[in-house]
């Protein structure tokens, strides 16, 4: 079958509540693709889980792919209930797939999980979040009483030594010895000191976390790739997806492996964005993504599905713009969306942020909009992004006591935007020096791959992100629009095109 071919079929036989569903040519290349190994780079809003589902459906109906023979890997509870969810609102000719959501996608944790034997055999023995934090945290004290303040945050969170723990776990945990010995190189004497009072805290940890008869996610998928490697599992997929994959790992990529090993036929589908990978300080390595086929040499592809459906035309023109010249990457999205398009820039003193954002809901009445931040905390006013956003609502419900703010102003950081989409997307703080913001881990971390250049892009990425969370408009609201040469190359303002923003 040829991709238009394929286009009608969907449209005559496939349906999503009750509507005809419909796949672009290049989804449609996708589904139909056979290649033992496929990389799908998917731009922001170019229908990744869309795409996904309508491989999924056209395996089941056209293809007679038993549910069992595929499975769809997600990173987070969310993205995998809501491939499942989506499934039970297919239709094949007027008959549901599903009447219930179906087991077709699963965390990576819960597959090891059931792996491992699922709650008759791990138990209890999964540590809880904050018995983690507990235990992190006597580890600190332990090891040295005199650094618990340098490697805690207010609140007595041991988040320096947790991220240190974490990305340990991803990289080195076939040999932490493979760590210390690369500590032990290092020149930098501080930095040495530091690092290892790290892995000294990390060997503490790891025997409090098995004398207590413990294990954390990492430790799970570990141990479950281990189990499948050295017992004989069988397992029935032809299919293995990969959602979002450019927060790909290590650790994720032993799992794959070793689960390939038992089903050598199958076929792998990875899909995600490169641009959009800002997981690093959680152990992700845009790496796997860029080297796809070093991973998964046989028979290997990549597809590309570049419309962006969600923004408008200057909008998607702007972020590809940015993305061009600031990581000199030009492989940016197409536009889907025929709606007006409109961004502002604001050069704002802090006091007149609050004022400013009113003005912004005003001027957009019935409007879903979205205030996105860098940080949970803010400088302007030393207020929470949540009870800053909380007091917008408080003025504005006084104007328009009828109106649902909760529905229609809301707010998050930039990382858990990701996915989301607004009709007006308000950015605040865009300041070089603030976002971009400086390493403040004093290159602590450079031995996992941090160095200076790759932090720098790491949050170019993270404000392509912030760039295609609207529809409509977008307001960058910024305490300077004036690019100083010093500090041009950090100062995200000067990688936009002025031809398209109007100073509000």
């Amino acid at each position: 079958m040829k991709t238009r071919e394929l286009q009608k079929w969907f449209m005559s036989h496939i349906a999503e509540d009750g509507k005809p569903y419909s796949v672009d040519k290049n989804q449609a290349k996708i589904v139909l693709d056979v290649h033992k190994n496929t990389l799908v780079t998917a731009r922001a809003g170019s229908g990744k889980t869309r795409t996904i589902v309508a491989k999924i459906v056209y395996l089941l109906t056209h293809e007679n792919i038993d549910t069992k023979e595929i499975i769809v890997f997600s990173f987070n509870r969310k993205a995998r209930a809501e491939i499942n969810e989506r499934l039970t609102r297919i239709t094949f000719d007027g008959t549901p797939l599903f009447e219930h959501p179906p087991k077709i996608a699963t965390t990576f944790h819960g597959f090891a999980y059931k792996i491992l034997g699922g709650k008759e055999r791990i138990g209890n023995s999964l540590i809880t979040e904050t018995e983690n934090l507990k235990l992190i945290q006597k580890a600190v004290s332990s090891t040295n009483p005199e650094i618990v303040a340098q490697f805690t945050t207010s609140g007595a969170k041991p988040e320096k030594a947790l991220q240190f723990i974490t990305r340990a776990e991803q990289q080195f945990f076939e040999d932490y010895n493979l760590l210390q010995e690369k500590i032990e190189q290092l020149e930098d004497s501080d930095i040495k000191t530091n690092l290892e009072n790290l892995y000294q805290i990390l060997l503490h940890y790891k025997k409090s976390l098995k004398q207590k008869g413990k294990t954390n996610f990492n430790e799970m998928m570990f141990h479950a790739a281990e189990k499948i490697r050295k017992e004989n599992l069988e397992f029935p997929y032809k299919y293995i997806f990969v959602d979002e994959y450019q927060d790909f790992s290590k650790l994720f990529l032993n799992l794959i492996l070793a689960l390939r090993s038992r089903v050598p036929d199958s076929k792998l589908l990875a899909v995600g964005d490169d641009w959009q990978a800002i997981n690093r300080f959680a152990g992700s390595d845009v790496k796997y993504f860029k080297n796809f086929k070093k991973y998964f040499p046989e028979d290997s592809a990549k597809l590309f599905i570049p419309t962006n459906y969600r923004s408008g035309k200057t909008i998607v023109k702007n972020a590809n713009y940015f993305m061009g010249k600031c990581m000199k990457d030009y492989k940016g999205c197409k536009t889907g969306n025929k709606t007006h398009a409109e961004i502002f820039i604001k050069n704002m003193l802090f006091e007149n942020y609050q004022t400013t954002i009113l003005k912004i809901i005003k001027t957009n009445p019935n409007k879903t909009i979205k205030i996105l931040s860098r940080n949970n905390d803010l400088n302007f006013e030393r207020i929470s992004l949540l009870d800053f956003t909380e007091q917008i609502r408080q003025n504005l419900a006084k104007e328009y006591p009828e109106q649902n703010l909760e529905n229609l102003i809301s707010e998050s950081t930039i990382h858990r935007s990701k996915g989301l989409e607004s009709d007006i997307v308000i950015l605040l703080e865009i300041d070089a020096g603030k976002f971009p913001g400086p390493d403040k881990s004093g290159g602590l971390y450079e031995i996992f791959g941090d160095t200076a250049e790759n932090l720098f892009l790491d949050e170019a990425r993270l404000f392509y992100v912030a760039l295609t969370r609207p529809k409509e408009k977008l307001y960058i609201l910024s305490k300077t629009t004036k690019i100083r040469k010093e500090t041009k190359k950090y100062n995200f303002l000067s990688y936009l095109n002025d031809e398209w923003i109007e100073e509000l």
